[in-house]
């Protein structure tokens, strides 16, 4: 797909100093000059742990700033691979497999009609007798989209984004055109809504619980999905996501985080004082965020991404071989179809919540074998973060960034289309794998 207008100029601007980034980088520096806090066209923080099969470190580092209020001041910090952030949709695969551990119980199968399972009707009003799945929400050919009143808040129901004449049906909004039907792949964060509501439902647990209890307990993690579970001390080390506003980097999100156990959720107008305590398990999959709420540390990315890539003396969320099933394509792109929209090129294989690449042109960011590599991307609100394992020899690579250029997001590099920065983490991790870091 060709970039537009908005794209080209952005990277009019960015891709000459990224030039000189990796010129800054023949000596190592490449990272450090890449967090340049005098500069808010670049980005503000990054963190980087990259392990070769064995699990060893070739490739730790941590650059540039965070910014939290505390005490009523916005303060900035070094940024550290200690440093807590909501993630983005690297929590979609956290979730699928907490998901999965259901489906290992026999409680749940991912052919099942998920309106059956959520707890009200799920068809494409113009594909009524196409059966919606689990295993189509989770790899994002189920035929649904954000609606506009994205995201369904605490103390509403999710059934009524789907249900003609509910408050958030939108006049079918939450539905792709006909000329999209299910199995046609486009991302959408609301099928992750749906997922964590069958969740709640089968489970009989609130989403954030059931996530902590199955995937982030076993590991040893004091992460939570909006905060949810996370202890005051790792709340003390947060930043927010930035994006530089007139010159300044400013919170987008997460720019005051309150104490435990406060847990962060969207409330309606008409009851600004809801909180998580007030919610009803299975009524509403959006109210945890399960779509990108995570807040974890660059730190406890890499202990997912040893856990996936099965590193020994790493305890495993799921079984190998359900892991082995999460990496499967279910859908691949075709561009003689078209059967989806594979964002530049970025997006072209996926399975269960897994971001499989091709090694195709757009996607062959992490080299020759990038065809081997599985994992998932975070974007929102200018953070930029990356869960990636070799699925053939074990290779992990996690990284977080705190805060990028406003016109960054939909901005591809020079040789892929992931973003320019994301280019240099990649070099890094490239060089450090090959012994040349």
């Amino acid at each position: 797909m060709r970039p537009d207008r908005r794209s080209l100029i952005a990277a009019a601007a960015v891709l000459p100093w990224i030039g000189g980034v990796a010129r800054a980088g023949t000596d190592g520096g490449a990272l450090a000059a890449l967090a340049d806090p005098a500069r808010p066209d670049t980005v503000m923080g990054v963190g980087v742990v990259a392990r070769d099969g064995a699990g060893r470190v070739v490739l730790e580092e941590a650059h540039g700033s965070g910014r939290l209020t505390v005490g009523g001041s916005l303060r900035t910090r070094p940024f550290t691979l200690d440093t807590p952030m909501r993630i983005a949709s690297i929590t979609k695969l956290v979730a699928m497999t907490a998901l999965m551990t259901l489906v290992e119980a026999g409680r749940l199968s991912l052919d099942d009609d998920a309106g059956d399972l959520a707890g009200f009707r799920l068809r494409h009003p113009d594909h009524p007798d196409i059966r919606i799945t689990p295993a189509m929400l989770a790899s994002h050919t189920s035929g649904l989209r954000n609606g506009p009143s994205y995201p369904v808040p605490l103390g509403h129901h999710l059934a009524e984004a789907f249900t003609a004449g509910g408050r958030h049906f939108d006049d079918g909004g939450w539905f792709a055109p006909a000329s999209e039907p299910p199995g046609f792949f486009a991302y959408a964060d609301v099928n992750f809504a749906v997922l964590a509501q069958i969740a709640e439902r089968v489970s009989g647990e609130r989403f954030d619980r059931f996530l902590k209890r199955t995937t982030l307990d076993p590991l040893g993690l004091d992460s939570g999905l909006n905060w949810s579970g996370v202890p005051d001390g790792v709340r003390a080390r947060a930043s927010a996501a930035c994006r530089p506003v007139d010159g300044v980097w400013e919170p987008q999100v997460d720019g005051e985080v309150a104490p435990a156990p406060a847990i962060r959720v969207t409330t309606p107008a008409e009851a600004p004082g809801l909180t998580a305590d007030d919610y009803v398990p299975g009524e509403n999959g959006f109210v945890f965020s399960p779509q990108g709420g995570l807040r974890a540390s660059v730190r406890d990315l890499d202990r997912l991404a040893r856990s996936y890539a099965g590193h020994d003396g790493v305890p495993g969320m799921v079984a190998r071989e359900t892991v082995e099933r999460m990496e499967v394509p279910l859908w691949t792109w075709d561009p003689a179809a078209p059967n989806g929209d594979p964002d530049r090129g970025l997006l072209q294989s996926y399975g269960l919540s897994v971001h499989r690449l091709t090694g195709r042109e757009g996607d062959a960011f992490l080299g020759p074998d990038s065809r081997d590599w599985c994992g998932h991307f975070g974007i929102a609100y200018g953070l930029q973060s990356g869960l990636f394992w070799n699925r053939r020899d074990g290779r992990t690579l996690t990284y977080m960034i705190s805060g990028t250029p406003r016109d960054g997001e939909g901005l591809s590099g020079a040789r892929s289309a992931a973003a320019p920065w994301e280019e240099v983490v990649f070099d890094a991790a490239l060089a450090a794998f090959a012994g040349r870091g």
